[in-house]
């Protein structure tokens, strides 16, 4: 029978490397050691939100070809490839943030006729969308006719001649910050609504709706699973419990003090009789000793006071009689 031969081990890992693999780190919108917990408000999520489009159409001097007729033939997408490439830049300098995407959409003829399609997304900004509605127009053509701007596009083309042909825009989407509200979505948080704060959307957590829910005996939370949950205030002396902090009780401290100051009030009311009686005994006493005092006085006075017994001489025994001299 061959021996069994058992192999044990173990890796200990620093500590520090320990505490940073369980650390849970939080989105923006979340706090609390399982990240359960919502802000008041937090930005919501657009879901597919409307975009506003811009028709650009640049002439090149360039020799058209046939293949240009089929924009997924090689010929085409070398030169798409090479103009997306330099809309890209340039549309993304009006509006960095809404600018979504720039696409090639036909080459026809007439030397090289490229119209292109840009999306500018709307934001969930007040100010933003006024700006694409209003401004972009006049930033995106300034952009587009700069002269710095066209020697880059044709020289990407091997010098060859560009000018901008048309510049127009789509009626937009929207036209303010409500119309927005479609797209809005809050849904990810529970109980939260959709409001509008500071001129822009947010989802706005109910403990906010509602800054009475916990009854003013404790601290609302935004659970985002679950909707509000109250952590109610404790003390030692006083305790509120309940889905809404709306039951009370006594803590332990409160019977602690109670006692306590009822077995000091007993103590001092044993004592105050103590002293009552011990006084009463101390008088009962003074007054006793007094008295036999005075009446030994009274006697004293009684059998040693000679000053009234009329009698003129007091000598030796025997027979006296007065005389007159």
């Amino acid at each position: 029978m061959s021996p069994t031969v058992s192999f044990s081990s173990s890796i200990t890992l620093p500590t520090n490397l320990t505490s940073s693999l369980t650390t849970i780190v939080c989105q923006d919108f979340a706090y609390g050691d399982s990240c359960s917990y919502g802000e008041n408000n937090t930005v919501p999520i657009i879901d597919t939100a409307p975009v506003r489009k811009v028709n650009i159409t640049f002439k090149f001097n360039v020799t058209f070809i046939q293949a240009f007729l089929n924009l997924t033939s090689p010929e085409s997408q070398i030169f798409i490839n090479k103009l997306e490439a330099q809309l890209r830049s340039l549309c993304r300098q009006a509006d960095p943030q809404a600018y979504k995407t720039v696409k090639v959409i036909k080459l026809s003829e007439g030397s090289v006729v490229a119209k292109s399609l840009a999306e500018y997304q709307y934001q969930n900004n007040e100010t933003q969308i006024e700006f694409i509605n209003t401004h972009l127009s006049v930033v995106l053509k300034n952009i587009l006719q700069n002269a710095n701007n066209l020697n880059k596009i044709s020289l990407a083309f091997g010098n060859q001649s560009v000018e901008l042909n048309d510049l127009s825009f789509e009626a937009p989407a929207i036209t303010n910050i409500t119309e927005l509200k479609p797209f809005i979505n809050c849904t990810q948080f529970a109980n939260y609504t959709e409001e509008i704060s500071n001129g822009q959307w947010q989802c706005v957590g109910p403990c906010k709706r509602n800054p009475d829910y916990c009854n003013g005996h404790g601290e609302c939370l935004n659970d985002i699973y679950r909707g509000p949950v109250c952590r109610c205030y404790e003390t030692s002396l006083e305790q509120f419990y309940g889905p809404q902090c709306d039951l009370f009780r006594r803590g332990p401290g409160f019977y602690g003090a109670l006692f306590g100051s009822l077995a000091v009030a007993l103590l001092l009311f044993i004592i105050i009789v103590i002293a009552v009686i011990f006084k009463r005994r101390h008088t009962y006493t003074w007054k006793r000793s007094n008295s036999q005092r005075r009446r030994l006085s009274f006697l004293e006075g009684d059998f040693f006071d000679f000053t009234d017994t009329r009698i003129s001489n007091l000598g030796l025994a025997g027979t006296y009689r007065s005389e007159n001299i």
